[in-house]
């Protein structure tokens, strides 16, 4: 409340460009497309070799570049609630398009749809800055209203993932060592039987992603995808947003 007052006598500046008095100006929203584009093929540890079953297939709003670095790291980072209210609404709108990719599979069957943050560190719960479960929450309701799902099919947010403060070592190797540096997750409740997809503010190199699904494959779930806000491209390549 503070802050907003404050915002009717210091105008904010635009959290992407800087433009005068705006949130975030309509070009720099606008980076943050309503159609997700595939990202996993950038990020090296969801395709590595040994994995069982395929690629998780990984959608992205954003390439982590240029002003629209600078939009999701006002929404990570200062609190700004003028931002969050923009990124979000961007994410569910983006989520309602989403929800027709064909390479989302959620599937024609009765199971509920959980969509699952990735897990926050402890330093950021105790600030309530859990800016991944406001995505969570944002997705659901894009899911829930995009048509794609059949009717009363139930599509839910819960943030059941937490980070263990250890080490990932379900799998071992020398060309894994950028994953096992990896907090460990574990799964809070019983998502066996239903449809999940992640969601996380960046995917860079997709080790936590890539540890989030296995935890909840081996408790039960199908993880039919991911989303995430922006994805780091891989050097020389051009945006695709």
């Amino acid at each position: 409340m503070l802050r907003e007052g404050l915002g009717l006598v210091l105008p904010a500046d635009c959290a992407g460009c800087g433009a005068w008095d705006t949130a975030v100006c309509a070009d720099c929203r606008d980076l943050l497309s309503t159609v997700p584009v595939r990202s996993d093929m950038d990020a090296p540890v969801l395709g590595l070799p040994g994995d069982a079953g395929s690629l998780l297939p990984t959608w992205s709003l954003a390439d982590y570049t240029g002003a629209a670095r600078h939009v999701v790291l006002a929404w990570k980072r200062t609190g700004r609630a003028d931002v969050a209210r923009v990124v979000l609404d961007q994410a569910r709108r983006g989520a309602r398009v989403w929800a027709h990719d064909p390479d989302l599979v959620l599937g024609e069957e009765e199971a509920e749809v959980l969509v699952v943050p990735a897990p926050s560190g402890l330093r950021r719960r105790l600030r309530g800055m859990l800016v991944a479960a406001d995505l969570a929450d944002a997705v659901a309701h894009g899911l829930a209203e995009s048509g794609a799902l059949r009717p009363g099919r139930t599509v839910r947010s819960a943030d059941i993932l937490r980070r263990t403060g250890g080490t990932d070592h379900a799998r071992r190797g020398v060309r894994l060592s950028t994953r096992n540096r990896q907090p460990g997750v574990r799964v809070l409740a019983n998502p066996a039987g239903a449809v999940v997809v992640l969601v996380d503010d960046v995917l860079t190199t997709g080790a936590t992603l890539a540890t989030c699904a296995r935890r909840l494959s081996e408790a039960g779930a199908r993880v039919a995808g991911a989303l995430v806000v922006a994805a780091t491209p891989p050097p020389g390549r051009a945006s695709t947003h």
